[in-house]
């Protein structure tokens, strides 16, 4: 038989183990794992239907007729669409030479120049001698014989780019090349009539030490002709002024301009042939 103490000891174990049991560790809960979402396609964007082939509306065109009895069209003689293609062989070499003689340097202009130059001298003959029939016709019909001179005695200075001398309007000496800073020679010699004449006397110059300084004198005189004299006429032109080489110095300078012109009739001399003018 066991004793008090011991049952006693019994039921203590007893009610122990139950709590033993309860108090021991327990496990931790396994966290779930979260769901990932499942990616979502987007849907394909549907295909356009086709679009209906338009129906040719009909026409009231008239039926093109037969070819065969028509002939073979005729090709460009000068080979022009040989160039771009489309011509037969024959055009196309003469396209292709045409297109080589393009790349050439034109000849033309040269040719020009030379058919005007000769023109020009053809013209200037013709010119100097209708002008040597009207002096011849002058000396038949009037009897008073102009001489006109002109020189430019400020050369040194200056460079007459052009003279002209005009007689009742019309052009009877010309130069550009300052014949008349060379000489004093007689620039037109002619018959004129009886009477009241108009001389024009137009000279360009140009400074020697500053061509940027030039300067156009002219000049108008009226003379009169005698029946059976000669009329001389003798124009001299100057530029006594220094603003072509003092501007430079100084920027300060004159111009000079004027013509001096001398007039004088001489009675008529005799010649191998005789007098001019019918006398003698």
């Amino acid at each position: 038989m066991m004793s008090r103490t011991a049952r006693r000891w019994c039921f203590v174990a007893l009610a122990l183990v139950p709590a033993l049991a309860i108090a021991g560790p327990k496990k931790k809960p396994k966290k779930a794992k979260k769901a990932v979402p499942a990616k979502v396609e987007e849907p394909a964007e549907p295909t356009p239907p086709p679009e209906p082939t338009p129906t040719p509306t009909p026409t009231n065109t008239p039926p093109v007729p037969p070819t065969a009895n028509v002939g073979p069209t005729p090709t460009n003689p000068t080979g022009g669409q040989g160039g771009t293609g489309t011509g037969s062989g024959a055009g196309g070499g003469a396209g292709d030479k045409t297109a080589e003689a393009s790349d050439e340097p034109p000849a033309a202009a040269d040719t020009d120049v030379d058919a005007l130059r000769q023109e020009y001298l053809q013209l200037r003959d013709e010119l100097f001698k209708s002008r040597a029939r009207a002096n011849t016709v002058a000396s038949q019909l009037y009897s008073t014989r102009v001489q006109i001179k002109l020189t430019y005695t400020t050369a040194r200075y200056y460079n007459p780019a052009k003279a002209t001398i005009r007689l009742d309007g019309a052009s009877v000496y010309e130069d550009a090349s300052g014949a008349i800073a060379g000489d004093d020679g007689i620039r037109f010699d002619g018959y004129v009539a009886p009477g009241r004449h108009l001389v024009t006397f137009r000279v360009e110059a140009t400074g020697k030490d500053d061509d940027s300084f030039t300067s156009v004198t002219e000049s108008q005189i009226v003379v009169k002709a005698v029946a059976g004299k000669d009329l001389v006429v003798a124009a001299k032109a100057k530029d006594g002024g220094d603003i072509s080489y003092e501007w430079k110095k100084s920027e300060h300078g004159s111009y000079g301009l004027g013509i001096d012109v001398n007039v004088k009739t001489i009675a008529r001399a005799a010649d191998a042939g005789g007098v001019k003018g019918g006398k003698k």
